[in-house]
């Protein structure tokens, strides 16, 4: 079953707010808060130590913000982990005392692994891409529900759907991927519809995922724009990428929704 959480963030200005990983995503969650109406001092941020990074918080009006994962963990109630899902293993090195609420973003990792990795319960949230969260057209599942980070969410704009089985995240994962997907298979003249009615039959929510799609993707005036926008959307070895080199070896979008299913999976499972 799926509930879309419908309350709006009201975020109090006495809470502090964790972000560990400033990159685009990170970014687009920090600025969203804070043009929610989020006390900006109330916001800690931390990244990898790229220089390429440090330019981009700086142009984002984050850089007073920034601060070391030990500060965040210690004075945050709520931590968003930004990271990748390839760096999970490096999650044991965090530690988060007890009656903080981790917040994982990481594609694919599940409660379970995230549990064995912090020693304590986590939320789980799948937001589409940054440019969606950027431009209010957003939307996100999340796991366990959790009003809080719901409110949260909600109130940076993006629509909010609280899964009550762990195992939908797969699904809805595949389904934000779609943007991307939905761009590739219109270049190699597929028929969309059948696996969208297909996947559908099982995770009834993915027509409304589909129509999201059709209005998220951005006006994008030519191939070459549109191949550095698919480009933007692969993580290496994620799951963006695994749906968009399957279409481009010649799979039909339902194949490839399966195989982006199927590597969501696989990164459940820390392959």
């Amino acid at each position: 079953m799926v509930k879309m959480a419908k309350t709006a963030a009201n975020p109090s200005d006495e809470r502090t707010i964790g972000i560990i990983g400033c990159g685009h995503l990170g970014r687009s969650l920090a600025r969203g808060l804070i043009d929610s109406g989020f006390p900006k001092e109330g916001l800690l941020v931390s990244y990898g130590g790229s220089s390429a990074t440090l330019e981009e918080i700086r142009k984002a009006g984050l850089h007073e913000n920034l601060s070391d994962n030990l500060e965040i963990c210690k004075r945050a109630c709520i931590i968003f982990l930004a990271v990748r899902p390839q760096s999970f293993q490096t999650l044991g090195e965090l530690s988060i005392p007890a009656g903080t609420l981790p917040v994982s973003c990481m594609a694919g990792v599940g409660t379970a692994a995230l549990k064995r990795q912090l020693g304590i319960d986590c939320v789980r949230i799948m937001p589409s891409g940054p440019d969606t969260i950027a431009s209010k057209k957003g939307i996100a599942a999340v796991f366990p529900k959790d009003d809080e980070v719901a409110a949260l969410l909600s109130g940076m704009g993006l629509k909010v759907f609280s899964l009550s089985d762990e195992e939908m995240m797969h699904t809805f994962t595949a389904g934000v991927c779609l943007t991307a997907a939905l761009l590739v298979a219109r270049k190699n003249g597929l028929d969309i519809k059948p696996a969208v009615e297909a996947i559908e039959k099982d995770f009834p929510p993915f027509g409304e995922i589909y129509a999201w799609a059709l209005d998220a993707l951005p006006n994008l005036g030519s191939d070459e724009e549109e191949e550095k926008y698919i480009n933007r959307m692969c993580t290496k070895g994620g799951i963006t990428e695994s749906i968009v080199q399957s279409l481009y070896s010649g799979s039909s979008l339902l194949g490839a929704l399966e195989n982006g299913i199927k590597r969501s999976k696989e990164l459940s499972t820390g392959g």
